[in-house]
């Protein structure tokens, strides 16, 4: 079908940018290529050399036409249309970018060619450029590749985000789009609200910066195989992987931000499977920085080096997979849908795993047998689909070549490591670390061994990623504490123990004055003694981490801050851990019901227990605090509730304190979306947000006489049923004959419910609704009771439950507004938030001493 320009569609800036995602794409693939000729002729560097500039030049401009794009809201393109619209505050329009998959795979392009541009110039004079340019462009390939949008063979490569709505197959029959002049008259669907915040603007770049970091420590390891030179590319690559470390757990940790701030299940980590797909390649790429660490100080560890510094970057593209395949489907909040790229997906992560494994060979036998039949079957995949059992033997295959190779090729360190070194135990926590990530992949990915196997799997609960995970963080934290205060190859037993045993007297100390009133007094119903004694034992070692580096800092160092990077991380980890057990154990619900009217007569999903109901204008005790419901404002999509708390002074009456201001986006096309509000503290966090409220700003100041709509009622004898201001009691059934006498003759029968209603003030009503059946025709008859403005309607029986049917109305001026809300005090957890910063700040010393050593020995 031939396409005819609709009036004012911008087709000029759709041709630019398809025009420069061709470029970005075929320049990619020119430098790769280049650059393996480069290995073999230097003539070809040039070329590669300009090739990677081009491709970083149309990077640039793909990234400043998209913006262009949804900055002047051409909703003519799709990309436009579906994330961005004219309601919209601009402040969001960086989240607009990446919102969609196309727009996230271009700012984790634009980091790679940053990253790539850096790593170019620091290696200009080095034999390592070629090869570690090489595989960086190998892999912009792939992602210049998920932006193409073109098909071969009917088989899609890529999302373009300058395709036209009236060429996307999900638009493209829409009756609007026929109109001439359609863009004149419709909107774009605008932004999903859960990334209407502004940890969306800074969380997506920074995070999708740490997967791109993971790159550099992966090319230089591949490099050094390709090299067949094992231990100089640690060298270089130390400082970036700790980099990497940084970058990637600041996303992490600002991703949990976002999730306290925005997101309303009350926590900060709630083991979702995109969160723990980036928290994954993070916990392999600190492991892989300290081996990097062993094998700098001591030698050894090589296989492991190698292997955790490819598998940090393999796991990230493991996590694309499993975020952007559609795969997890319900399973988290933050996945994108299929948009038919799966295939691709497995191909990119299936290519360079055949890479890693390739290079690690050094039997040229082998190699080539291990080229022919990985090659083969790809091929054949790609043509005929991914059989999953040919691809599970490729990966047991690929598993077993590794450890052949590892026996029979890999250099290995001629001694074993002393117990008492502090290269054995940094290992040892490498390893556990890796453990502990292969736990948390296995958990996250029961989605895929669902669709693989045909099982049915429930994703597990937070409480169980837990219990699995406690014991990990013991000993990484305790390893954390101890094993500075080791030296490298062997250490003096009685020097190392005398150093740490005052740190570990005045945690246990400490952390036993703390634990007992956190877990065996004042909340000891909630936990095991499994939870009791690990999260005891937690809270100890955590606190000896943070003595024991404080006082290897004072002691060792001599308060050197340059060097004392790695003991104020280990600090800053140490606190995020009690920060975490503090606030989560000591957590308390402040918004148990004090209102009359109960809450779960709202519904099943509503607790007298954990929130409350505030009718505006009134106030009721909560907590230590009185709470009164004030205000409700519109300001554009968002209805903000404000709630005022009091708490009583010396005389017993209300004193001011604050205002919190809990909000819902009334997004007429995404739905609706809750937001908190949190009064912040030196000492705890107040958190509160609306989980019921009536939005329509009209209903408050526009009431009549008139009904409201009825509400249907499912009741058995003596159940309730709360209106705004009573307790309707189904006391009894009545009828004006027996079942048999009715049988026997054509009379009408009369059954009479009997409601018995009791207001605010103890005064009692009655209605007494029929439900008539005469000739076999049911014929419902109201009752009402005008004091409370309230009308009931008999209308149905059911027999065989035991139940009646009523419907109830209200008088529009008979209910004054209400929410429903919850609120949660966090005690201590700004000690997490410091931990964090602590945790950045620290890994950020060990960068810089890291890149001053480096710049030294090069000098």
């Amino acid at each position: 079908m031939q396409l005819i320009n609709q009036i004012g569609e911008r087709i000029w800036l759709g041709s630019l940018g398809n025009a420069l995602v061709v470029l970005s794409f075929v320049a990619a693939l020119l430098s790769f290529i280049a650059y393996l000729f480069s290995s073999k002729d230097i003539a070809f560097k040039k070329l590669a050399s300009l090739a990677f500039s081009v491709h970083a030049i149309s990077v640039i401009g793909i990234i400043a036409t998209l913006f262009f794009m949804l900055f002047n809201h051409y909703f003519e393109y799709q990309y436009a249309f579906q994330h961005s619209s004219k309601t919209m505050n601009m402040k969001f329009i960086f989240s607009c970018f990446w919102e969609g998959q196309e727009g996230s795979f271009l700012i984790w392009t634009f980091w790679n060619v940053l990253l790539g541009l850096i790593l170019r110039y620091q290696l200009k004079s080095t034999e390592w450029q070629i090869p570690v340019m090489a595989i960086f462009a190998l892999v912009q390939v792939f992602l210049a590749s998920m932006i193409l949008g073109v098909y071969i063979f009917d088989y899609k490569i890529g999302s373009n985000p300058f395709l036209l709505l009236r060429e996307h197959s999900d638009y493209k029959n829409l009756p609007f789009l026929q109109i001439q002049n359609y863009l004149q008259k419709i909107d774009g669907r605008g932004l999903n609200p859960l990334l209407m915040n502004y940890w969306m603007t800074i969380h997506p770049p920074t995070l999708f910066l740490g997967f791109a970091s993971t790159l550099v420590p992966f090319v230089f390891a591949i490099a050094g195989l390709w090299k067949k030179n094992y231990t100089k590319w640690q060298v270089l690559a130390l400082p970036w992987t700790f980099f990497g470390v940084l970058i990637l757990g600041v996303g992490v940790l600002m991703g949990g931000a976002w999730a306290y701030e925005a997101l309303s299940f009350g926590g900060f980590w709630a083991w979702d499977p995109v969160e723990n797909s980036s928290l994954v390649p993070w916990l392999v790429l600190v492991g892989a920085g300290h081996t990097m660490l062993i094998n700098k100080n001591k030698g050894g560890s090589l296989f492991t080096t190698h292997l955790l510094s490819i598998a940090s970057f393999l796991l990230v593209l493991y996590s694309t997979f499993l975020t952007r395949s559609g795969v997890l489907g319900s399973a988290s909040v933050h996945a994108f849908t299929d948009l038919g790229m799966t295939g691709q997906l497995v191909l990119y992560v299936l290519t360079f795993i055949f890479i890693s494994v390739f290079l690690l060979i050094n039997d040229k036998l082998i190699k080539v047998s291990y080229a022919v039949v990985s090659i083969l079957i790809l091929f054949f995949s790609i043509l005929y689909g991914y059989k999953k059992i040919i691809l599970l033997l490729w990966m047991a295959a690929n598993i077993v070549l590794t450890a052949y190779c590892y026996k029979k090729d890999f250099p290995k360190q001629k001694n074993e490591e002393e117990l008492y070194s502090r290269e054995f135990w940094m290992f040892l926590g490498s390893l556990v670390l890796v453990i502990s990530a292969l736990v948390i992949t296995y958990f996250t990915s029961i989605p895929v061994l669902n669709k693989l196997f045909a099982t049915q799997y429930a994703p597990p609960k937070v409480m169980f990623y837990n219990d699995w995970m406690l014991p990990f963080a013991i000993i990484i934290i305790a390893l954390v504490a101890a094993s500075q205060f080791l030296k490298y190859k062997k250490t003096n037993v009685k020097s190392f123990l005398k150093s740490i045993l005052r740190p570990l007297f005045l945690a246990i100390a400490i952390g036993l004055c703390g634990a007992i009133p956190l877990y065996f007094i004042e909340i000891s119903g909630q936990y095991s003694w499994y939870h009791k004694i690990g999260f005891t034992l937690l809270l100890i070692a955590s606190i000896f981490a943070v003595f024991a580096n404080a006082a290897y800092w004072a002691a060792i160092l001599k308060g050197n801050m340059k060097k004392a990077g790695a003991s104020v991380a280990h600090i800053g980890f140490a606190l995020l851990i009690i920060g975490a057990l503090i606030s989560m154990s000591k957590k308390v619900t402040l918004s148990k019901n004090t209102a009359q009217r109960k809450v779960s007569g709202l519904g099943k999903d509503f607790d007298d227990n954990k929130s409350i109901l505030l009718t505006l204008g009134d106030t009721l005790p909560m907590g230590p605090y009185l709470v009164s419901y004030r205000k409700k404002e519109r300001i554009g999509i968002d209805v903000y509730f404000e709630v005022d708390y009091f708490s009583p002074d010396e005389n017993g009456k209300p004193k001011y304190n604050f205002t919190l201001k809990p909000h819902v986006q009334d997004n007429p096309r995404m739905g609706k979306a809750p937001e908190p509000d949190t009064k912040h503290y030196l000492n705890r966090d107040i958190y509160t947000h609306v989980t019921y409220a009536d939005l329509n700003i009209d209903t408050i100041a526009n009431k009549s006489n008139a009904f409201g709509n009825a509400k249907n009622y499912v009741g058995h004898m003596g159940d309730t049923i709360f209106s705004s201001n009573a307790l309707i009691i189904i006391d009894s059934l009545k009828s004006n004959l027996t079942r048999e006498n009715y049988l026997k003759s054509d009379s009408l029968i009369e059954i009479t419910a009997l409601l018995r209603a009791k207001n605010v003030n103890g005064e009692t009503f009655y209605a007494r609704p029929k439900y008539v059946i005469q000739n076999s025709i049911a014929i419902p008859k109201e009752d009402s009771i005008s004091a409370l403005g309230l009308k009931f309607v008999f209308w149905k029986i059911n027999p065989e439950e035991g139940s009646v049917e009523i419907t109830m109305s209200e008088k529009l001026n008979n209910t004054r507004d209400f929410i429903v809300m919850e609120a949660h005090v966090f005690p201590f957890i700004n000690i997490l938030w410091i931990g964090c910063l602590v945790m950045a700040f620290g890994t950020g010393i060990s960068i810089l001493e890291r890149i001053r050593i480096l710049r030294m020995k090069h000098d």
